[in-house]
């Protein structure tokens, strides 16, 4: 445990909805800190079973414990800006209800923080991906050296919201956007990135659970919303760095979204979504594959993903070797 006499002030926020054995191991991985002092703040966007239900027998080892409850179901993005809004720490970390954290996740962030320059605003983590209980990648991000804001405008180099801690005074300059209901997280990145400096923890201090039921980008029905509220959003922004940089933002955009729909087996608007990109921004050598995929449907998509994972079996052996 640090020594808690001089630390500042930790608010740890978890956003949780219909998944109540999640918000329990959630808070377990708060309790396990070995930071102090902590203050948790659990928002429950209406879930069936309340919060303050699920955790009625639970007493978390932090300085100081409350409970918000939406009335309605108003997403995620709302639940985090009651979360902001709650917090009287000096920095506010965000934890997903089904993510945990390594022991030394908020000490090493806070460190980070003090060894930083003033206009350090926000500084993020690597992860473990898990599925199953089994480790399937270790995500370690490298630090930015270019444009994190350019970056970011194409890119999600920082990953989820669990690893992100930020000054409190930051996220009350940039609030969630409760209008777009996926890619939230990269969205608030962006918003960020423009007022402040953000660094890295090169560890992977988050446990990032992928088979986790009920996360936002199950909501396939919300793409298209997001799809076309961020290309609106940062289409001026984009042009800031050059007419072909906004053409390249409005590829990668649609990129994501294809991944997405070619994920759940909709070739129809995948193939749409890959060639906008193409049409965008035909220098990006990545996004020809995901096309080939979506182009003759469910066979060429199961041709192309063989192919894919045949060559990380040999360059896998190759390592081993």
């Amino acid at each position: 445990m640090t020594d808690s006499s001089e630390n500042p002030v930790v608010t740890v926020v978890i956003t949780t909805y219909n998944r109540p054995e999640c918000l329990r191991k959630a808070v377990e991985t708060v309790s396990n800190q070995n930071y102090e002092p902590i203050e948790l703040v659990v928002v429950d966007d209406c879930s069936r079973k309340p919060a303050a239900e699920v955790l009625a027998d639970v007493t978390p080892n932090v300085e100081s414990f409350i409970i918000r409850r939406h009335e309605t179901n108003r997403g995620a993005n709302a639940a985090r800006n009651t979360g902001i809004e709650s917090a009287s720490g000096e920095f506010i970390a965000f934890l997903d209800d089904d993510d945990r954290w390594e022991p030394e996740k908020l000490s090493k962030q806070v460190k980070t923080f003090q060894r930083g320059e003033k206009d350090l605003g926000l500084v993020y983590t690597g992860r473990k991906i898990v599925e199953e209980g089994r480790v399937l990648e270790t995500a370690i991000p490298e630090p930015v050296e270019e444009d994190m804001t350019k970056e970011l405008l194409c890119r999600n180099p920082i990953g989820t919201q669990s690893t992100v801690m930020v000054r409190s005074s930051v996220a009350e300059q940039v609030p969630f956007d409760e209008e777009i209901p996926r890619w939230a997280d990269l969205e608030w990145f962006v918003g960020v990135s423009t007022v402040c400096e953000l660094a890295v923890v090169e560890e992977p201090l988050v446990i990032y659970t992928r088979d986790a039921h009920n996360r936002i980008s199950d909501d396939y029905d919300k793409l298209r919303e997001s799809y076309h509220r961020f290309r609106t959003k940062y289409k001026n922004l984009s042009a800031e760095y050059g007419w072909l940089f906004k053409r390249k933002m409005l590829a990668y955009t649609a990129f994501r979204a294809g991944k997405a729909s070619i994920n759940d087996r909709n070739y129809h608007e995948a193939r749409r979504y890959f060639f906008n990109s193409l049409w965008n921004y035909p220098f990006e050598r990545s996004f020809y594959p995901y096309a080939a995929a979506a182009l003759g449907g469910r066979v060429t998509h199961r041709t192309v993903r063989t192919t894919k994972d045949l060559f990380t079996k040999i360059a896998r052996i190759a390592r081993w070797d």
